[in-house]
């Protein structure tokens, strides 16, 4: 068991004077370094949730307009059309543009 008492001969108020005296000091660092710790973890939460939300709202839009071509068939996604606009590039087509996405 650790002993409060490191001299013997020092009074009860002694001891008490020298503790309290040296209290505010170390409350002072203690709530400094959880401050800094505390904000570190604040950015750090930010930062994955805002990647988390940009993440799933990227998801939930993909995932509207793929169920939506898949419920309309009238629709088609914008990556359709760019791989149909490479294909008729590439073939030299002398399609009308509005023609080559129907």
């Amino acid at each position: 068991m650790p002993q409060i008492c490191h001299d013997k001969s020092a009074s009860l108020p002694q001891i008490c004077h020298d503790k309290s005296a040296s209290l505010p000091q170390i409350c002072h660092d203690k709530s400094a370094s959880l401050q800094q710790v505390n904000e570190s973890f604040e950015i750090t939460m930010k930062r994955t949730c805002s990647k988390l939300a940009t993440s799933l709202s990227c998801k939930l839009i993909a995932n509207y307009s793929k169920n939506r071509v898949r419920t309309q068939p009238g629709i088609k996604l914008a990556t359709y059309r760019l791989v149909d606009r490479r294909r008729y590039h590439s073939a030299g087509s002398t399609t009308r543009g509005e023609d080559r996405f129907r």
